[in-house]
């Protein structure tokens, strides 16, 4: 953020080991030992339409975690809006920070690749190792910034239906019932698609409902 505010352009990406005030959406903490992979990549782009790099970027870290595993991981999946699973279980998170120029975001990345000590989560959460995949965080780090470069040259070319499709083919709960849950309410429905700018399409009986942003629980009535 420092260097964003200073003058840096598209490019400048950070890693750390360890982070000790790690946190996700909303203010939540992610605790972030030695070993799992955090990475922050500063973007040019309106923020009128920042909120689509976020399929980008979970686009490019799905294409470099099988790139690192040696194959598809069919098991590893979107979860709206930013969140990837494997086995149902949250093993990355990307957090979207917009500058205040209005010109740049940052992307940030943290993957479960040893460790899962995540205090605040709403979700059951995993870690590479656990699942069988040894993955070096050096190297991730390095085919990230490879992927996520290729799809930012995507989105640009060709918009964000261009992320659109690939990202819903890999995503969790198409089609199935879900709940919603927003700052002052929670709605059931079913989790029907994406709209034109990546809000989720919620299905109810009384019509479709664009959600911009929340939390979403898989099943109905998961939330009390």
């Amino acid at each position: 953020m420092r260097q964003a505010h200073s003058g840096q352009a598209e490019g400048l990406v950070i890693q750390a080991d360890l982070q000790t005030v790690g946190r996700g959406r909303r203010g939540r903490l992610w605790e972030s030992p030695i070993g799992n992979l955090y990475l922050s990549v500063l973007i040019d782009v309106p923020i009128s339409s920042g909120g689509e790099i976020g399929f980008a970027a979970a686009l490019a870290l799905i294409d470099a975690l099988e790139m690192e595993a040696g194959r598809p991981l069919t098991d590893l999946r979107c979860k709206w809006p930013n969140d990837l699973l494997l086995s149902q279980k949250k093993v990355a998170g990307i957090l979207l920070e917009a500058l205040p120029n209005h010109q740049q975001v940052i992307v940030g990345f943290g993957v479960n690749l040893v460790s899962t000590q995540v205090n605040d989560t709403l979700y059951p959460v995993g870690a590479l190792t656990d699942m069988g995949l040894t993955v070096d965080p050096q190297r991730l780090a390095l085919q990230l910034c490879r992927s996520l470069e290729s799809w930012l040259v995507v989105w640009r070319n060709d918009g964000f239906a261009a992320l659109r499709v690939p990202w819903l083919e890999r995503a969790e709960g198409l089609h199935e019932p879900i709940v919603v849950s927003l700052p002052y309410e929670k709605l059931q429905g079913y989790f029907q698609g994406l709209s034109a700018n990546g809000g989720l399409v919620l299905a109810q009986d009384s019509g479709e409902r664009i959600i911009p942003a929340g939390d979403v629980f898989f099943g109905p009535e998961r939330i009390t």
